[in-house]
């Protein structure tokens, strides 16, 4: 708002000026040139305080730090949630507009050094912008969690990312007298997956039971295969030592960082899979699940068998795969630090045909999961499912040696009563289609009969613990379809479409428009370029007046459901669920391989279907059609979003009963709102769109 003083007649006569005056402090003069008129003048710009400016342009940084030997890794955090707009103003304000100082100001206000304090801006002075940004900051940093928080490594790249000088002059910058040396930065950042939250489980289940790391540690001795477990263990002695008796939610953030870099820096590890951190899935279900001294040591040797081991980690393999089939075939490499890159592929034969990558099902058998083709992964798995009574002769290819050497591999064959693994190795100069002769597997029909499991006393008492729990904390959990109740929607913005009404002006009034042809007003620059990506798109859909459609034969189906559970157990309770293969139940979005299904007449849509609207789920954005419908064709298995991710860490071992729960309970329709049922966007470069009746093209960024 303006405020507008005008001066009285005898004010008048002895000054020429009056001032407008905003509420937000910025001053506007107005000269009055005679009694009648006024000139507006730009508002005057606020004086940059240039010894101000001075005094903060350099700071002194203060890293959290981690010893290694006699080198230490320094690191800041910094959270993820940014400061407002306000703090832009600001940083420009006393920067003078300097571009690069507007965008390091709120950036370095909110880095956290040593013993969690702001690394930056703590010289004694003050100032009324400056305080602001010291105020808006205050509250960054207080989290605990360290999923809140993005680890900056404080190195010579990081030091060159933000030189003092930039151009013919120098900015903000911070000066460090602390840097982490070249060997072990490097190290760090082949590592970082491992902070990124999806391990944080595990180092909280260590961190908060070191009584029961030493009783495994006093194990060992009387082990069979003692020196398997020796390493892993003292490895995570060492860093829960640590945490000095705190438990893991009371430790500040960057003191859960510390521990977790020195777990990284130390321990076995191999480019950026860290051998011991693996391994330590197992401390962990030793905890959970030995109940005494001589269990403990049953399972430890019983784990480090090479044959059993691979048995079970193909089991856990398969339940996350959601893969039922009673006998499979299972290819693996790449584990234990091993070569991964190369695509190896796993073949067969069923009634004659070749069943592999290229031709995933044959009569009742199929290839569940496949590795490797476009995008590596770090620990490569292929899976057959034998559904059919047969013999079947396995063969393993190596169609493309990323690696350049031997690959050694695994092939586990699991059926009723009977596991075996066939260890086996690609030689480097062995040409890909020399394909290597695994094992013959024969399926009875026998085999393909479900049987009950018989347990014995202790487990029966483990399965009605278990069960119990999942009555107190899961109950009957339900899924519906996700609606824009649920969600907000960034909702296409359409023309509001009413009844048809003949038009009021007369005939040669419209002839004469027809005419005149008028040239329509060519779209920007910046909005043709706007145009050509996702985020863009949706973007300028949402804020202009247009149509979006879609053939549906260009999009794969998915849907988006709501999940309801007794007690608070998910860690995000609106899944997506895309399909990948026909006949096959949905999974979720993947980016690795692309679908080969597409939409078909079962999900209720024309050639030409309206887009609704757009949703971001978990980082993916999802597309909301108009009109679209749940199949029921049995060919569209539907899916109720039970995905093993979703779990609380502290619940996983829930996850085997929760996964099977994804295709036992179907997903309802809601009540109100619009559903989310349409397409994600994710696993292919380009998507195409007809906006206002022109087809486009938009690249995923």
């Amino acid at each position: 708002g303006l405020a507008l003083f005008l001066p009285s007649t005898a004010q008048a006569a002895q000054s020429k000026t009056c001032h407008i005056t905003h509420f937000d402090c910025s001053t506007m003069a107005m000269v009055r040139e005679s009694s009648q008129d006024w000139e507006i003048v730009q508002p005057t710009k606020p004086a940059w305080d240039s010894e101000l400016y001075d005094q903060i342009e350099s700071n002194k940084l203060l890293p959290c730090q981690v010893r290694i030997g006699d080198k230490a890794l320094s690191f800041c955090l910094e959270p993820k949630t940014g400061l407002d707009a306000e703090a832009g103003r600001l940083a420009a304000i006393l920067s003078d507009n300097c571009r690069t100082c507007m965008h390091r100001i709120p950036k370095f206000a909110q880095f956290l050094g040593a013993q969690g304090k702001h690394a930056a801006f703590c010289q004694e002075v003050s100032d009324p912008r400056l305080d602001e940004i010291r105020r808006m900051r205050a509250g960054c940093g207080t989290s605990k969690n360290a999923n809140d928080y993005k680890l900056i490594v404080i190195d010579a790249e990081f030091m060159a990312k933000y030189p003092v000088t930039v151009g013919p002059f120098e900015h903000v910058h911070f000066s460090c007298d602390q840097l982490s040396p070249d060997d072990l930065a490097a190290k760090l950042k082949e590592l970082l997956p491992y902070l990124n939250g999806s391990f944080e489980n595990r180092f909280q289940r260590l961190i908060d039971d070191p009584s029961s790391l030493e009783i495994i540690e006093k194990a060992i001795p009387s082990l069979a295969r003692p020196d398997h477990w020796r390493s892993v263990t003292s490895w995570a002695l060492e860093f829960v030592a640590k945490a000095k008796g705190q438990r893991w939610a009371e430790l500040a953030a960057h003191a859960k960082f510390e521990i977790m870099i020195f777990a990284m820096l130390t321990g076995r590890s191999h480019g950026s899979i860290h051998l011991d951190m693996q391994q330590a899935a197992n401390l962990v279900d030793f905890m959970d699940d030995a109940h005494n001294a001589a269990a403990l040591r049953a399972m430890m040797d019983d784990r480090s068998n090479p044959e059993t081991y691979q048995v079970s980690r193909v089991a856990a393999l398969l339940r996350d795969k959601c893969v039922t089939s009673s006998c499979t075939v299972t290819l693996t490499w790449g584990g234990e630090g091993q070569p991964n890159k190369s695509d190896l592929d796993l073949h067969t034969k069923v009634n004659g045909q070749e069943l592999y990558y290229g031709n995933k099902q044959v009569g009742k058998c199929k290839l569940d999961f496949d590795a490797n083709a476009s995008k590596v992964e770090k620990n490569p798995a292929e899976n057959i499912s034998l559904n059919q009574v047969g013999t079947f002769e396995f063969r393993v290819n190596n169609f493309l040696n990323r690696d350049g050497k031997d690959v050694p591999f695994e092939v586990t064959v699991r059926k009723p009563g009977f596991n075996e693994v066939h260890a086996g190795l690609w030689p480097s100069k062995r040409k890909a289609g020399n394909f290597i002769h695994i094992c013959t597997v024969t399926v009875s029909k026998k085999d393909l009969e479900e049987k009950p499991v018989e347990l014995s006393e202790a487990e029966q008492k483990k399965l009605s613990n278990k069960e119990a729990e999942w009555e107190r904390l899961f109950g009957e959990p339900k899924s519906t379809v996700a609606s824009s109740k649920d969600l907000d929607l960034c909702l296409v913005q359409r023309g509001v479409q009413g009844k048809f009404s003949p038009p009021k002006r007369g005939a040669q009034e419209i002839f004469s428009q027809l005419l005149a042809k008028p040239t329509p007003q060519k779209s920007s620059l910046a909005e043709r370029c706007q145009l050509e990506t996702l985020s863009g798109l949706i973007k300028y859909v949402t804020s202009t007046t247009c149509t979006l459609e879609v053939n549906p034969r260009n999009f794969v189906p998915a849907y988006v459901t709501r999940l309801e559970t007794k007690t608070d157990v998910l860690g995000r309770n609106h899944p997506i669920n895309v399909y990948h293969r026909k006949n096959e139940p949905p999974q979720q979005p993947r980016a690795d391989e692309p679908s080969t299904v597409r939409f078909d007449g079962c999900w209720g849509l024309s050639s030409r279907a309206s887009v609704h609207g757009f949703v971001q789920v978990q980082g993916t954005w999802f597309m909301v059609l108009q009109g679209a419908k749940l199949p029921r064709d049995p060919s569209w298995p539907l899916g109720a979003g039970m995905y093993p991710t979703h779990l609380t860490p502290e619940l996983h071992h829930h996850r085997s009963k929760w996964t099977s729960f994804h295709t036992l309970v179907t997903p309802r329709i809601p009540d109100s709102g619009v559903p989310l049922i349409g397409s994600a966007l994710v696993g292919f470069p380009t998507y195409q769109f007809l906006l206002n009746g022109r087809e486009i093209s938009v690249r995923c960024d």
